[in-house]
């Protein structure tokens, strides 16, 4: 069970600095910053998963490997597709400048 517990600290950790890099980018990448909490959410699910291996007890019960594996899965796959959310193309909605122009709601 070691190698289990080795195996979810370090892909809580992977995921972790994916989603937290994926946050950074998505804010960059949406400058001039019209909806800066859209991508909030990764940067949460980040935090939650850098502190995750810190709650789960080492080595792991065997009675108890579901649910340890079970809300580290579910994180991940809640980093994955926030992050894919985060970088897919979206049509222009009515009242929102272009990519790179000053919005009317920040004041231009």
């Amino acid at each position: 069970m070691a190698e289990l517990s080795s195996a979810i600290d370090l892909i809580c950790f992977v995921a972790a600095l994916a989603a937290i890099a994926a946050y950074v980018a998505a804010l960059l990448r949406n400058r001039p910053y019209l909806r800066p909490m859209n991508s909030l959410g990764l940067l949460l699910v980040g935090g939650a998963l850098l502190c995750l291996p810190s709650v789960i007890v080492h080595p792991v019960p065997a009675d108890r490997v579901f649910f340890v594996i079970c809300p580290v899965a579910l994180l991940v796959a809640s980093a994955v597709f926030q992050g894919l959310s985060a970088f897919r193309r979206r049509k222009a909605r009515a009242g929102d400048a272009p990519q790179g122009t000053p919005s009317k709601a920040a004041g231009a």
